[in-house]
């Protein structure tokens, strides 16, 4: 019984590196969204939510990218090929 908590235990650990080092792999950018598929990695719908501020963003006629832990209001920034 012992055992198997601890296979359980170490399961659950590896399970949650995991999911952290493939969250931080995914926006080793930065954080911003330069494109839709990037912004697809965010929450929400294509109408509702970062997912939607996201991909109205990088849809400007004009280059801009998203930055979703910027404050609100300041997200949406010119692209100046920069982070």
């Amino acid at each position: 019984m012992l055992t198997q908590l601890k296979l359980l235990v170490l399961l659950s650990a590896l399970s949650i590196t995991t999911g952290i080092a493939g969250f931080a792999l995914a926006h080793s950018n930065g954080h911003e969204s330069r494109t839709p598929a990037q912004c697809e990695r965010l929450p929400g719908t294509e109408k509702e939510g970062e997912r939607a501020q996201c991909l109205a963003c990088v849809k400007r006629p004009k280059p801009h990218h998203y930055h979703p832990d910027y404050p609100v209001g300041e997200r949406c920034r010119p692209d100046n090929g920069k982070p």
